[in-house]
């Protein structure tokens, strides 16, 4: 028998489920709870997944990185032996995680790479900086930049400073981009293209809205005008996208056809939607099942072998140490394909053979 206690502390949501075998392994769960409700879904399928293998887990929820600390600590004190963390801020959980090696218990990175740390024994994640690298090259097809004459203006809302994978996909646009704000076929009239510059807390929506209004007041954005037309945002994320657009058509009076061309990051289920309505132009898919299946895979084999070799002997340096790491690819979805994922996301997944270990 199986009792789930919910309990709600401060503005962290602590899911705490055991299994009533005395001899079950414990696992520890700790992801953010802000933006999107992703992170929940996310946790849910890795819960389940652990579940059905008959790990007892500790599922934890925190709106920000002092509920994250607090909530692994828990996890390390209550005798979890292998903890999967999503961290809020990547450079937050060096001291607590010391604990946890200390403990001798196994930290696998999930998603975020958790830096300054040798306490971190293995990440699994998305290829982030080649989601930069697509989404930059599908606008270099897109609008045709190697034959174009005139600049397009393009501002960027890039992901958390605070979190790495922002950083690295932010590193992977620019990697295809620079060369065209260098021809001056693409410019940025706000002059903002730094990654710190452009970055928004926690991939806040609301943030992301301030600094464009302060970015149309200063630049002088303006619609229909050849030289000062808002052509492209690169932005990043589920919320950041939607706020921009709901400023630009609120505030500033936009119709849906004037709109700059708005890139989006995770392809949710509302995501694919407003692609087949023509309401998103476009958006990066990451199968986040299967990430959720690749941490279980990797938990199965620290429990039942006490290492795992990943093929490729790929690695993320956070830092301190190289760490082993599994990359699941991305996939950008627009009008042409989106049909293609709508099906398949119907089709019940067969995650067997997901990761060969």
């Amino acid at each position: 028998m199986k009792i789930k206690k919910i309990a709600v502390a401060g503005v962290a949501i602590c899911y705490s489920i055991f299994l009533s075998t005395a001899m079950a392994e414990i696992i520890g769960i700790s992801f953010p709870n802000y933006s999107s409700n992703s992170w929940p879904v996310q946790g849910q399928y890795l819960q389940d997944y652990l579940e059905e293998d008959g790990y007892g887990v500790s599922y934890m929820l925190a709106d920000n990185v002092k509920n994250q600390i607090k909530d692994i600590r828990s996890m390390i004190d209550n005798g979890c032996e292998i903890l999967v963390v999503a961290s809020i801020e990547d450079k937050a959980l060096s001291k607590v995680l010391d604990e946890a090696k200390q403990k001798n218990i196994t930290v696998i990175a999930y998603d975020k790479p958790i830096m300054n740390s040798d306490a971190v024994d293995y990440y699994v994640t998305f290829d982030h900086y080649s989601e930069g690298v697509k989404k930059a090259q599908y606008l270099v097809d897109k609008f045709k930049l190697d034959e174009r004459k005139r600049r397009l203006n393009v501002e960027f809302f890039s992901g958390a400073a605070s979190d790495n994978v922002a950083r690295d996909i932010y590193n992977g646009e620019m990697s295809v981009l620079e060369p065209y704000f260098d021809s001056g076929i693409l410019g940025c009239l706000s002059f903002e293209t730094d990654f710190e510059q452009t970055s928004s807390r926690y991939w806040n929506g609301t943030a992301a809205q301030k600094r464009l209004r302060h970015i149309i007041s200063l630049s002088q954005y303006r619609r229909h005008s050849k030289n000062k037309n808002l052509d492209i945002i690169i932005s990043e994320g589920n919320d950041i996208p939607e706020a921009l657009k709901r400023t630009l058509t609120r505030e500033y009076g936009y119709k849906k056809n004037e709109l700059p061309f708005i890139t989006g990051q995770d392809c949710s289920e509302e995501s694919f939607n407003q692609i087949k309505n023509g309401q998103l132009p476009m958006c990066v898919f990451k199968d986040t099942q299967t990430l959720a299946y690749m941490a279980k895979v990797v938990v199965d084999r620290v429990s039942s072998q006490g290492f795992v070799t990943f093929p490729e002997n790929s690695s993320y340096f956070n830092g301190i140490d190289d760490i082993p790491t599994y990359s699941l690819p991305v996939s950008v979805v627009d009008r042409n394909n989106v049909d293609s994922y709508l099906a398949a996301k119907e089709r019940e997944k067969n995650l067997s053979g997901t990761m060969n270990l």
